[in-house]
């Protein structure tokens, strides 16, 4: 599959489709240091973080949180929430103003019900930036 443009979630989608989910996607705009993630949440939703930084952080043994990474725009958060049904293992906070688009779960779900052409190219890119994310983190 070629890809058509450098966005996380699009990436691998027309204009036509582009549109479809951007009909279901929230935006949100949350000031410093707001959680947009927090550890043991059932939440699935899909997030695009369109401008800012996030924080993603653990819990160690001890209860203290640690940060793990940080995240800028243009990446995806909680891809892996929305491909395995577990509570969120880590907590994401703004660094900075971020820009925010939401996917709820089960509208996300409807649609790739409706349109399962966009299902596979919406899996592709998820596919996508794990493996992004997987190299990076064997790379550090």
């Amino acid at each position: 599959m070629n890809k058509l443009n450098e966005h996380p979630l699009f990436c691998f989608m027309d204009s036509d489709e582009i549109a479809l989910l951007e009909r279901i996607g929230k935006k949100q705009h949350l000031p410093v240091n707001t959680p947009l993630i927090q550890i043991g949440e059932r939440k699935r939703d899909l997030i695009i973080l369109e401008s800012g930084t996030v924080s993603v952080q653990v819990e160690d043994t001890e209860g203290m949180f640690t940060e793990v990474a940080q995240t800028k725009a243009m990446n995806l958060i909680g891809e892996m929430n929305f491909i395995i049904p577990t509570r969120r293992t880590a907590n994401v906070v703004a660094v900075t103003d971020v820009e925010l688009s939401v996917f709820d779960y089960s509208e996300l779900c409807e649609l790739l019900k409706s349109y399962p052409m966009l299902s596979n190219k919406l899996f592709s890119a998820l596919n996508l930036q794990l493996t992004h994310k997987y190299l990076a983190m064997m790379s550090s």
